[in-house]
């Protein structure tokens, strides 16, 4: 069984196989179970094909604790080992391709992104001196959530859009999605 293999087999069984799935959380430290159980309720890809933050929590995880995984996937045949191996390095390509495809526009330049920045902070400014009301940890979190299942988020965090961070932009309450997938929040 190669080294290189045992992550990419883990997770390819840990997304078919709920046995698998039960018998590794059960030999995995208690602090680990947590990641397993957003996996459970989010998923291991979001809708544009990229790891959840759960999945790559988990991932951690079984970086961490290697014996264990190795010590689990000992009791199955190394050729399927490395079956899954290639099946989930497959998947991870596919769903690489599928991404790079939906890019269609390229990402806006620096000063594009500098200037949008500098308007943000602005309008940011102007909305805390009009006493604008401010955003709810809740409001965040599911702007974050709509732009986490948006085909427009690229692995950095990015917007292929407006090209602004998005784990910054959604914390403005004077901004909204350039999409028009959450508004900004009017005067109250």
């Amino acid at each position: 069984m190669k080294k290189e293999d045992l992550i990419p087999a883990c997770l390819q069984l840990i997304q078919i196989d709920l046995s698998f799935r039960a018998s590794l959380r059960a030999a995995m430290p208690i602090q680990s179970h947590r990641f397993f159980d957003d996996i459970e309720s989010s998923g291991m890809f979001l809708p544009n094909g990229m790891l959840t933050p759960a999945a790559h929590s988990l991932i951690k995880a079984l970086n961490l604790a290697l014996p264990v995984v190795e010590k689990i996937l000992s009791t199955r045949p190394p050729k399927q080992i490395s079956k899954r191996a290639s099946s989930y390095r497959a998947g991870v390509e596919n769903r690489r391709a599928a991404h790079s495809k939906a890019r269609k526009e390229p990402a806006p330049g620096l000063m594009k992104r500098a200037g949008s920045l500098a308007r943000a902070i602005g309008s940011e400014t102007k909305a805390i001196a009009h006493k604008r009301p401010k955003l709810t940890p809740e409001q965040v979190a599911a702007r974050l959530a709509i732009c986490g299942s948006c085909d427009q988020l690229r692995s950095n965090r990015t917007c292929a859009k407006c090209g602004c961070f998005v784990d910054a932009k959604a914390r403005f309450r004077s901004q909204g999605c350039p999409l028009r997938k959450w508004p900004a929040v009017s005067a109250g």
